[in-house]
């Protein structure tokens, strides 16, 4: 009886980790599309004028370090704005992207954040360093479901080589990044957002 009960949690212990796999597999797939789809959202544009661009906040600014050099930040935003009965205007994030260099340009950083078009629910980063313009480029990607990391990749985060470029994410001792963190600051990215294009309600 014993043998028996042991086979049947284990049998269901498989099954349940297959269709815990196939949820996750469903939703990376739906990522994926989302970050496909995104380029058709972000070249909707009723304009031929590139300086009329609508939907498209671009905050830059360059900033000399003592003692590093010139450090330039860009960061780009991308937002649907919603017209219901209760808002004039309601912007919704779906798509922002962080480029900075410091060091007078040989540290590069790059990073992208996808939302959901609706809710803004965090769905996916990416990370990518290189040192100097011929260094190895690194790239990391993140993914999101209801608050959760799902899945990384590379599925272990080590030390970086003296000629790469340290990704500044904070990971445990089995090299799985903190997802609080990430987490963190996708939501910082939302507010920073949030801070300068306002809401109109009627």
């Amino acid at each position: 009886m014993t043998r028996k009960l042991i086979i049947m949690f284990c049998l269901g212990a498989m099954a349940m980790g297959m269709s815990a796999q196939k949820g996750v597999d469903a939703r990376i797939k739906q990522i994926r599309e989302t970050y496909a789809n995104r380029l058709t959202m972000m070249q909707n544009q009723p304009y031929d004028d590139e300086s009329q661009k609508v939907e498209h906040l671009v905050v830059a600014y360059n900033r000399m370090y003592p003692g590093t050099g010139l450090a330039c930040f860009n960061d780009n935003y991308y937002w649907t704005d919603d017209e219901n009965e209760d808002y004039m205007l309601k912007p919704t994030l779906y798509f922002a992207t962080s480029d900075h260099t410091m060091n007078t340009g040989i540290y590069i950083f790059h990073k992208e954040y996808l939302f959901d078009s609706e809710t803004e629910e965090p769905m996916f980063m990416y990370v990518s360093t290189r040192f100097g313009e011929d260094g190895k480029k690194l790239e990391y990607r993140f993914y999101f479901d209801k608050g959760k990391l799902i899945k990384q990749l590379p599925e272990k985060i080590g030390t970086v080589a003296d000629d790469e470029l340290d990704p500044m994410i904070e990971v445990d001792k089995n090299g799985k990044a903190v997802a609080a963190n990430l987490l963190r600051e996708m939501e910082n990215v939302k507010k920073a957002f949030h801070d300068q294009i306002p809401t109109y309600p009627w």
